[in-house]
């Protein structure tokens, strides 16, 4: 009997040291679903948003807004064949895609031939030097009211957009007026930042792109 409670107990404490050890995807970002799409030989050596040259046959992603560096789980929901992706590019900016992956990676995740696949996504690991209060980007202002009910709702449709857009909900005052302005996204450029812009625009949700 007491053998039987030494084992319980060695048992519940592994099992503690793993939960413990091995956090759990939502403490670092909200999981999405949606549609993946890739992108082969015709961008092939290209230079992608962060600078680096694209390669097909490396296990790379482009995002819309996760940092450059972030390590992703992609997980085919119709299939449950899985990869680790690092994204170093901006994008899709087709439909409501929320995730294009290397040649390769589509390849592992069997949707090669389709083109597209319904996908889950998993952060895993932000860069090690990521700060999300950085100075030295671009920014969309999205609305500027005088009621903070408005203002948050804007916020809301924002979120639901995009749950990985950073919404920044800030107030200041404007000719004695108190003012509540919406900024949405940190993008690395202009470019990206108008990008994004033109997917907001088709939802009624655009704004204006400024350097913060």
């Amino acid at each position: 009997m007491i053998n039987n409670r030494k084992c319980y107990f060695l048992t519940f404490i592994i099992f503690l040291f793993i939960g413990i050890s091995q956090p759990t995807f939502a403490q670092t970002q909200d999981v999405q679903t949606g549609q993946a799409s890739w992108y082969g030989s015709k961008y092939h050596g290209r230079k992608t948003s962060s600078g680096e040259r694209y390669n097909k046959n490396d296990m790379t992603a482009a995002h819309k807004t996760l940092p450059f560096g972030t390590k992703v789980k992609v997980t085919n929901l119709e299939n449950e064949e899985s990869v680790v992706l690092r994204i170093n590019d901006r994008g899709p900016f087709v439909g409501d895609r929320i995730i294009d992956v290397s040649e390769v990676a589509a390849k592992k995740l069997a949707f090669h031939g389709q083109g597209i696949g319904n996908v889950k996504v998993e952060v895993l690991e932000l860069p090690g030097d990521y700060d999300p209060k950085n100075a030295g980007f671009y920014t969309i202002q999205t609305g500027a009211y005088t009621s903070l009910k408005n203002a948050q709702a804007l916020s809301q449709k924002l979120k639901a957009f995009d749950k990985t857009l950073d919404v920044e909900l800030m107030e200041d005052n404007s000719r004695g007026k108190k003012v509540h302005r919406i900024r949405a996204g940190r993008f690395d450029n202009r470019k990206e930042a108008e990008a994004f812009n033109e997917l907001l625009k088709e939802e009624g949700l655009s704004g204006l792109v400024k350097e913060a």
